[in-house]
């Protein structure tokens, strides 16, 4: 079985959504990390410096069939071709350890059902 890593990256205020479209496209599990964006048309307040926003970084280790259904859904749902949507992508994975075989039977059925 091949893996990828889904990464989303989101305004905090859509964490919890963007968690909910993450489960029901396939991820069994996610890892959510905190951050700060900053953007290239950066605006500046009056003391001259820039506005930060902050977000949230999602990463899911899927199988990799799944993956690209996942960026689709993310990509819909979030609306991320809109400007300040976000950001979602996906890497392949050479090597996974830590994966549970109910994990692995879970990936097994999604993969299934969409043959």
């Amino acid at each position: 079985m091949r893996f990828s890593a889904v990464v989303l990256i989101v305004p905090e205020e859509e964490e919890n959504r963007a968690v909910g479209i993450l489960k029901q496209a396939g991820a069994t599990g996610l890892t959510i990390l905190k951050g700060k964006g900053l953007r290239h048309n950066e605006r500046k307040t009056f003391l001259g410096l820039g506005l930060e926003r902050k977000e949230s970084v999602l990463l899911c280790v899927v199988e990799k069939q799944m993956a690209m259904r996942i960026l689709r859904s993310v990509k819909v749902e979030m609306k991320l071709d809109e400007p300040g949507g976000g950001l979602a992508f996906s890497l392949s994975l050479g090597s996974v350890v830590g994966i549970s075989r109910a994990q692995l039977q879970a990936f097994r059925r999604e993969v299934e059902e969409d043959l």
